[in-house]
């Protein structure tokens, strides 16, 4: 599904040869996510700035990896750029080596997109309101706490992993092919918590069909959309936990540099922009903002994290 993002014209191509075309923009998800809503807010702000079309490209697939490997193997030119995220980027091609890309190897790192604010939801019926309670019911009770996420081998799969290390229990994982049916699962009573993006929670949140046990995202400041849900590092003091869950532009290896950084500057403006800071906000994501050495180095020093954690977990892809 392609939707053309455009507003203006290009005043001056003479002083600017890129872009001096459409840009193509892939979303290795279906519409409707956090990281197409991104894709779509930044992509339309982009457009203005550069003064060309955005046109967005969802090709789905293999945990976002189809999309990515697609944006690897096009030309270099800074025409077909890709949206990634922490498991194209940081998880499935650590526990995958037969993946037919390698980020290093394979991808340049433009500029940062988003930082993802994730919950522990459960629906009210639960006896606990908390992820320091779950905790101790689960270490009472070995095996006998569900959660669903949005598939194997996730950043919240991940992430919830490493919290049961930390804390010493054993949960049982219920993977979903997306955030919507892991929700489902737990308001049909067949899982006890999901854990998934606060954008996907926030109807049923708001509704009072389900409630927050914690804030699952970046650092432990609380989020603007429920302020009185306490992230699970104040919960459990366990301040080595970092589920943070991002975005990035990238290219096919080799896009020039200058074009990388027109694109970096451009994105770092539509992020400054406040309605487009508002927009994300309301959907529990927070701007990823800093130049091109910054996010090439966040992105390589959170590849040699989660490499860390792969390790200590035993995440494997099944």
């Amino acid at each position: 599904m392609a939707v053309c993002l455009f507003v203006g014209t290009p005043t001056n191509l003479s002083a600017q040869p890129y872009p001096n075309k459409p840009i193509r923009l892939i979303v290795p998800f279906t519409p409707g996510g956090s990281t197409d809503a991104t894709a779509r807010i930044v992509g339309e702000a982009v457009s203005e700035i550069l003064g060309q079309p955005v046109v967005i490209e969802n090709r789905p697939g293999a945990a976002a990896t189809l999309g990515i490997d697609i944006v690897s193997k096009s030309k270099p030119d800074g025409y077909t750029l890709g949206v990634s995220g922490v498991g194209a980027t940081a998880i499935i091609p650590i526990i995958d080596p037969k993946l037919s890309y390698n980020p290093t190897r394979d991808l340049d790192v433009i500029s940062g997109l988003n930082s993802v604010y994730g919950v522990v939801v459960a629906a009210p019926s639960l006896k606990q309101n908390d992820v320091a309670e779950l905790l101790e019911f689960a270490r009472a009770n070995p095996d006998k706490v569900t959660y669903s996420t949005a598939g194997v081998a996730g950043p919240a799969h991940l992430n919830f992993e490493y919290l049961q290390k930390l804390a010493g229990v054993k949960m049982l994982h219920v993977p979903f092919p997306g955030d919507t049916p892991a929700i489902t699962a737990v308001l049909t009573g067949d899982v006890s918590v999901a854990v998934v993006a606060t954008a996907s929670a926030t109807p049923y949140l708001t509704a009072g069909k389900l409630k927050a046990l914690a804030a699952n995202g970046p650092g432990t400041e609380r989020m603007k959309l429920f302020p009185d849900v306490r992230p699970v590092q104040e919960q459990t003091g366990f301040n080595e936990y970092d589920p943070h869950t991002w975005s990035v532009l990238v290219s096919a290896k080799g896009t020039p540099s200058d074009v990388i950084t027109i694109l970096n500057k451009a994105v770092n403006e539509a992020l400054s922009k406040p309605e487009v800071r508002e927009k994300l906000e309301n959907l529990g994501l927070r701007p990823l903002t800093g130049d091109v050495q910054w996010v090439q180095d966040f992105v390589k020093k959170q590849i040699a994290e989660k490499e860390k954690i792969i390790g200590l977990v035993g995440l494997k892809r099944e």
